[in-house]
């Protein structure tokens, strides 16, 4: 099979074990067919997920994760924060709809999901003046900002962040196939951004200022708005949950079933693969030790799974992807609150600055009683503590902050998963990039939150793991 296209066949299987993961519980689905020996090298939520399922298969797994920890971007901290307070310090919600998967094994391990309000009663800075969720439907407002009529209207109706559905929204029914991009009559649009589709479409300035990007594959982005509208997503979902206590529980619950097959601190050095099967050299302590098995499922991120050498070389289209994809990074930034100063004040806490020290903040921990509270922010990479709070003091609207302590995770610092979401394709790009990201190379699968036709983080991982477990068991 070409590595720019999918054929027909191929299309319809990988859609085909989306929708049974997708739409039911996890389950076993059938009988075990001969047990096959699998390493799955990576402990984040991706890793873990398709080593569950291959083991509920009775398939042979060892998952090999080079950190301390299993969990991967998925990671709750209780220490050091005080009166049981806790913060989601990467993966942090799901939807409804969407996430039916993640909801679906939260249900199936007993871990119970809260709704997650961080969206409501949004404060929105723009060119650094606040606006709430009322002034930005106001069409006195709207068209202050430069947008035409006809954007006007529509955003008065739909909401500030639906606005790439005026332009793009005609066409998604035209995508029914939400693993095939490519032949539905838009291939054209590869080549273009989507500046210059929205700029074809008859956008404004504030229209283009807002939801264009000038680099970004209007193929893509239409792929994207279409496969969201398939699984009846709003672009901005203010259904929103979490898991109780935090969403590493999830992580954990894989862990625990797992067991022994979890191998904590064994980095891999080194990959080869062949026609019959794989071996992965890898530490262990001081010791260099080897493992062979069928098949290899790599759940490391690419961007640090492009530095393992491997044998025989990528092929030259798998190799391109490696080196080319790119993810998102953010730093997190927990305030820990003596008292949950903006309750007091009557004040939604959920403010997007759109600064660089302060891109949102929300509050965590909402079911933990007592009067200090968890604020969680994002942020980019390296900013200090300093950075934050005074951008929480330029940006929080009330009279009084009470904030006792500071504290940063720079995941760009990790070893072993410093990077979040994976960014959409560049122009000319997507007919590279896909479906060369999901493709297996021989006996070596790929799972992970980049590694899917939706970027969206845990989602992405979930679906991805239970597609490739099922690929695996059907060999």
């Amino acid at each position: 099979m070409p590595f720019n296209r999918l054929n027909r066949r191929t299309a319809l299987k990988l859609a085909g074990a989306t929708l049974v993961v997708g739409s039911t519980a996890p389950e076993i689905l059938a009988a075990p067919r001969r047990a096959k020996r699998v390493i799955v090298a990576g402990g984040g939520i991706g890793g873990l997920c398709c080593a569950y399922e291959l083991m509920q298969r009775g398939h042979d797994v060892t998952v090999l994760e080079a950190s301390g920890r299993s969990g991967g971007h998925v990671m709750t901290a209780h220490d050091p924060f005080a009166d049981g307070l806790y913060a989601d310090l990467g993966g942090e919600q799901c939807t409804e709809p969407g996430y039916e998967l993640f909801r679906a094994y939260a249900k199936k391990f007993g871990l119970k999901l809260l709704p997650y309000r961080r969206r409501d009663n949004l404060l929105r800075f723009i060119d650094k003046k606040p606006y709430t969720e009322e002034q930005l439907a106001d069409r006195r407002v709207l068209a202050g900002f430069g947008f035409n009529q006809r954007e006007v209207d529509f955003l008065a109706r739909h909401g500030w962040s639906e606005l790439p559905l005026l332009f793009f929204g005609p066409r998604l029914d035209q995508f029914t196939d939400e693993y095939q991009p490519f032949g539905v009559g838009f291939d054209e649009l590869d080549k273009i951004s989507v500046t210059d589709f929205l700029q074809r479409e008859g956008a404004s300035a504030a229209a283009l200022n807002y939801a264009g990007s000038k680099t970004t594959s209007a193929l893509h982005r239409m792929w994207f708005l279409a496969i969201m509208k398939h699984r009846r997503r709003r672009l901005f979902e203010k259904n929103l949950f979490r898991i109780e206590g935090g969403n590493q529980r999830l992580t954990d619950a894989f862990a625990t079933r797992l067991g022994t097959r979890v191998r904590l601190g064994r980095p891999i050095k080194r990959i080869e693969h062949s026609a019959s099967g794989v071996t992965v050299h890898y530490r262990e302590h001081e010791d260099d030790k080897s493992i062979a098995a069928e098949h290899l499922v790599n759940a490391i991120p690419l961007p640090v799974f492009k530095n393992i050498p491997v044998e025989p070389a990528w092929p030259e289209p798998k190799a391109w992807v490696m080196q080319n994809v790119s993810y998102g990074m953010q730093t997190r930034v927990v305030f820990q609150c003596r008292t949950r100063f903006w309750k007091k004040e009557g004040i939604s806490i959920n403010i997007s600055p759109g600064h660089a020290a302060l891109y949102n903040i929300w509050e965590c921990a909402t079911e933990v009683a007592g009067e200090r509270g968890i604020l969680m922010a994002s942020a980019s990479p390296g900013t200090t503590r300093a950075q934050a709070m005074e951008a929480l003091r330029a940006h929080y609207p009330g009279k009084a902050l009470d904030v006792e302590h500071v504290f940063i995770k720079d995941w760009f610092r990790e070893a072993w998963a410093p990077v979040c979401e994976r960014h959409e394709f560049q122009v000319g790009q997507l007919a590279k990039f896909w479906p060369n990201i999901i493709e297996p190379v021989g006996r070596v699968h790929f799972v992970g939150s980049g590694i899917d036709n939706n970027h969206h983080g845990m989602e992405a991982a979930t679906r991805s793991a239970n597609r490739v477990a099922k690929q695996i068991d059907e060999l």
